[in-house]
């Protein structure tokens, strides 16, 4: 099922930076919804894993997708000003309980030498769908960017109800979720919060969790600061809106080529190896971007491929290094605890990008970079210290 949502999800995430700037948002105001968006989804998470449980992994994605992604997409539709432009980010935000449900819905059952194999295929198959954004850059060309987004919008509300309502219908609970529903349901929902609480307290009892957490908050802080890539491309390097269209075709031919080349080869390195190999190739991204002369198209598109690869790598590992080091019980509780650490931190992220890229659009990509290098060397510590857990054993 996941195309028929990727088919509307990759596109208008992509071009959201453009739309919000065709309908007469400033650089701070685009910044500062994605920092509402963060905000939201911080009180939003931390109710994720009470819900989750309660509810089921399953009837939660159903009920949180319809919310979450069905209304805000009419409204984005239909938007004129920065109030709608919240009251779909606020909506949005309630993403983040489907992010949990969803994320265990498809791996709790995945025998875990086979979850990043299967964190990949989701990546690749996202990827692959934006290979529709040049269609919709020659639409954009034509028909302007507010009218072909409005519309595409509007068709993305419809197909990705019906895609929700299909997907509940074949699919079936994990036999955690059976269980955790079980436990919980005689639970009173603040008792079921206090629970969650309880087991947040002890992370710092389960061995490399934290230096993972700090690793899994950097790569998102990092990606909040990359909203404005887009826009940097346009602006900054002067490069037109069917140009751009082509970017997700690079990065869904070199996700293809690393997942029928890499990814086999990067399955017998130690995760902790593969994430100092993933950001490594970051780091190669995030400085060549600061070397691209302005309307040179091939030297753009190299890098941005780079880039894309490297983001594919790292959510694909990132996920499966996290779940490496999470006890079987209390899985919900603690994901959605490092979920919600993670977004409190990168609250300022968006904001942050639209203040620095108003001012100076360099500066903001010279930070990533910054950002990036000091992400390889926390990727060493954890690989050197997996490697000494390993001796010891």
């Amino acid at each position: 099922m996941e195309p028929l949502w990727a088919v509307f999800g990759t596109v208008v995430l992509y071009y959201a930076p453009l739309y919000m700037r065709s309908v007469g948002l400033t650089s701070p105001q685009i910044g500062l919804l994605g920092s509402l968006t963060l905000g939201l989804s911080f009180l939003f998470q931390a109710i994720a894993a009470p819900v989750t449980n309660r509810v089921g992994r399953k009837r939660t994605t159903l009920i949180g997708d319809l919310i979450s992604w069905t209304v805000p997409m009419v409204v984005w539709a239909t938007a004129q000003s920065f109030a709608a432009f919240a009251v779909a980010a606020a909506l949005s935000a309630s993403g983040r309980i489907v992010s949990l449900s969803w994320s265990l819905l498809v791996i709790e059952d995945v025998p875990e030498r086979e979850r990043a194999r299967v964190f990949g295929i989701l990546g690749l198959i996202v990827t692959v769908c934006g290979l529709l954004t040049p269609l919709v850059g020659l639409l954009m060309a034509r028909y302007g960017v507010t009218e072909t987004m409005r519309a595409y919008y509007a068709l993305g509300a419809v197909g990705m109800t019906v895609m929700f309502l299909w997907r509940n219908a074949i699919t079936d609970e994990t036999r955690s979720g059976v269980a955790a529903m079980a436990q919980h349901r005689g639970l009173h929902p603040l008792e079921s919060v206090r629970h969650t609480l309880r087991l947040v307290s002890g992370l710092r009892s389960y061995p490399g969790l934290q230096g993972m957490t700090a690793f899994y908050l950097l790569t998102i802080f990092i990606e909040q600061l990359s909203l404005f890539q887009i826009l940097y491309l346009q602006e900054t390097l002067r490069f037109s809106a069917q140009t751009l269209s082509y970017v997700p075709v690079v990065g869904a031919a070199v996700t293809v080529g690393l997942y029928a080349l890499a990814l086999p080869r990067l399955a017998k390195l130690p995760l902790g190896r593969t994430l100092v190999v993933v950001r490594a190739l970051a780091l190669v991204g995030a400085g060549a971007l600061l070397l691209v002369p302005a309307g040179n198209v091939a030297l753009m598109l190299g890098v941005v491929g780079i880039i894309g690869g490297a983001t594919f790598l790292t959510q694909t590992y990132r996920e499966a290094a996290l779940f490496s080091r999470l006890p079987s019980e209390g899985t919900a509780d603690l994901y959605s605890a490092v979920q919600t650490l993670t977004l409190l931190c990168s609250i300022p992220a968006a904001a942050l990008a639209g203040a620095i890229f108003a001012v100076s659009p360099h500066s903001l990509f010279g930070l990533i970079a910054a950002l990036c290098a000091l992400l390889l060397w926390l990727a060493v510590w954890l690989a050197r210290r997996e490697g000494r857990v390993a001796r010891a054993a």
